[in-house]
């Protein structure tokens, strides 16, 4: 069963090698998850509350276990500082359709 993961991120107005530093290390695991990018959106004038997210990401993947392998991956643990330098909002959840 396929699993949808949602990324919502706002980068830093600096964010330079970091940024790049945490791409080069997802991106590689996503692909050997399988995973593909389903949409991607970059949010531009809010019609109500605030502009804090810019991006939204919706990410699928074959099953749990492909999740688990990007997620609980050494590689990933290891962006920690990459993506609070990167990012000033930063929140990957999983999704269900309703």
């Amino acid at each position: 069963m396929t699993v949808q993961i949602v990324a919502i991120t706002t980068t830093n107005s600096d964010v330079g090698s970091a940024l790049d530093k945490y791409l080069s290390v997802v991106g590689p695991l996503m692909q050997s998850a399988g995973a593909k990018i389903v949409s991607r959106f970059e949010l531009r004038d809010s019609i109500a509350g605030d502009n804090e997210i810019k991006y939204v990401s919706v990410i699928e993947y074959t099953d749990v276990e492909s999740v688990k392998l990007v997620f609980d991956s050494d590689e990933y643990k290891s962006l920690e500082e990459a993506k609070r330098q990167a990012f000033s909002k930063y929140q990957v959840s999983t999704a269900v359709t309703m």
